[in-house]
């Protein structure tokens, strides 16, 4: 499928994952630079997330320098000098990516989000700048106009903000708590709410919330928006407002397992999105 290696191909989109039907409804001109973009963020992620400290900061540190590369023209990973070679010129747009290491500081230092406009702007840096970077090499060699690119940012947005959701146990265990402090206020909860096996009732009450923030930004489709060269992002946005339901559906029962779609929600909902993008 790809230049890039099998083993990090499978950590970014393995088979019959959300991302994977992003890549299958791409362009096939331009499914590898979007791979290539998915990769990146994964392994950026992935580097927030080290066991040592030290070593996250390090990796993340080359990541900052390799960003840099990339926009010079001298990148050293498999993604980046995959995109360096797809992307003559505008490699400018790449400079993005330091939103997305911002984000991944974020992650590194545990930091906590006061209100939900905290919650949304980092959402925006984590999850809404890899989608406009996937939108403007969509379009290239055009140049992505505002509209589309704050399109792209918001359901990035709503795609960031239902993983929140999703990975709220796993992600207290990690140290992080996404979840608006104002709002944890609201509902008498604590971080030890957020580690336990069972969802408590008032948990399920601000995670609802947070639901419906999400379900804001996944506005499909984006109005005053052609989507068609966007669908890769339609997609994406639409298998993530479906597991929005899918979570409702199981009482936000987010601790017991991880929630996804089954095996035939995934590629049903994906060619819907498809086919209206």
């Amino acid at each position: 499928m790809s230049a890039i290696d099998n083993e990090l191909v499978n950590r970014t989109a393995p088979p019959g994952s959300m991302r994977y039907f992003s890549l299958l409804y791409s362009p096939e001109e331009r499914r590898e630079v979007v791979l290539a973009l998915y990769a990146i963020e994964t392994e950026i992620r992935e580097s927030a997330k080290s066991a040592s400290h030290d070593v996250a900061h390090t990796r993340l540190t080359w990541w900052r320098a390799e960003t840099d590369r990339l926009v010079n023209g001298n990148p050293q990973h498999p993604a980046t000098r995959l995109l360096h070679e797809r992307t003559s010129s505008h490699r400018s747009v790449f400079a993005k990516l330091h939103e997305v290491l911002a984000a991944a500081d974020m992650d590194l230092a545990r930091m906590t989000f006061t209100n939900q406009q905290e919650l949304r702007a980092y959402c925006s840096r984590s999850g809404g700048a890899i989608q406009e970077l996937v939108a403007s090499q969509l379009v290239a060699p055009d140049a992505l106009d505002e509209t589309a690119r704050a399109a792209a940012n918001k359901l990035g947005v709503g795609i960031r903000m239902t993983e929140v959701v999703r990975d709220l146990r796993q992600d207290a265990y990690d140290g992080n708590v996404y979840l608006p402090l104002d709002l944890l206020d609201k509902h008498e909860l604590k971080t030890d709410h957020l580690r336990a096996r069972e969802v408590d009732p008032k948990l399920k009450d601000a995670l609802r919330t947070v639901r419906s923030s999400a379900i804001a930004e996944l506005d499909l489709p984006p109005r005053g928006v052609h989507t068609e060269h966007l669908r890769p992002v339609y997609v994406l946005a639409a298998l993530h407002r479906k597991l929005l339901d899918r979570i409702a559906a199981r009482n936000y029962d987010v601790a017991t397992e991880r929630i996804d779609l089954g095996p035939l929600q995934k590629p049903w909902t994906a060619w819907l999105a498809a086919r209206k993008a």
